[in-house]
């Protein structure tokens, strides 16, 4: 018996415990706090709950949480969820909105000439797996507080189909930019000639330059720099 708690405790060791928190649900100014009352971490003098009554939304630490459940079964609008997930997922996440919202694990990788389909139940990732293949949402690699280049997103995905796909929607994007920085120059009645020095041939400098650029859409006057 002893060698089975030994593994038990390893597998346990080994898993990564997401903490989602419903912010319509969680209403802390209408309930006691009951999560971190009873939290077996926050009485060990850990800061595992954070809330009070002038909290918008209870925040839960998942690198102290035990995964006990306690929260999850004491919140009386079940707003809680803790999720354990296998410790190598941990290097895989492409994307997260925030703090104790869900994680997308891994994308599909399209091919040329195959139907690519997404089956799952509401809230795991469906919509936004979708919009980061369209090129509509930049993946953040988890890192939502602080989000990555495309050149190191680029250099993630090294060695991998999806380096290739997301270079190709890249080189797109890169030739819309282009375009509406023309069209805009032109009516300012600004040099063009500067506009697409960078267009041909596309590499991955001018990808790279894409990134650099991407802000400039945004403004409306185009100024001259002396």
């Amino acid at each position: 018996m002893p060698p089975k708690k030994k593994k038990e405790d390893d597998a346990d060791d080994k898993k990564e415990r997401i903490a989602i928190v419903e912010t319509q649900k969680c209403k802390p100014k209408k309930c006691r706090q009951e999560c971190k009352r009873n939290c077996p971490v926050v009485r060990m003098g850990k800061e595992c709950i954070v809330v009070d009554e002038k909290s918008k939304v209870a925040f839960l630490s998942e690198e102290l949480c035990i995964g006990c459940g306690i929260c999850v079964k004491k919140c009386p609008f079940e707003a809680i969820q803790i999720i354990n997930l296998p410790k190598n997922l941990e290097k895989s996440t492409m994307h997260r909105y925030g703090a104790n919202t869900f994680k997308l694990h891994r994308l599909p990788s399209p091919r040329a000439g195959q139907v690519l389909g997404l089956v799952g139940t509401n809230g795991i990732g469906k919509s936004t797996a979708l919009k980061i293949l369209a090129g509509k949402q930049k993946p953040n690699l988890g890192r939502f507080d602080n989000p990555p280049e495309w050149a190191e997103i680029l250099a993630y995905f090294r060695g991998s189909e999806l380096q290739n796909y997301f270079t190709r929607i890249l080189v797109s994007a890169l030739k819309r930019l282009a375009a509406s920085l023309f069209a805009r120059v032109k009516t300012k009645n600004f040099p063009q000639c500067c506009v697409f020095s960078f267009i041909h041939p596309i590499s991955m400098t001018a990808v790279t330059l894409m990134c650099v650029l991407a802000h400039m859409c945004s403004r409306s006057v185009f100024r001259r720099t002396t």
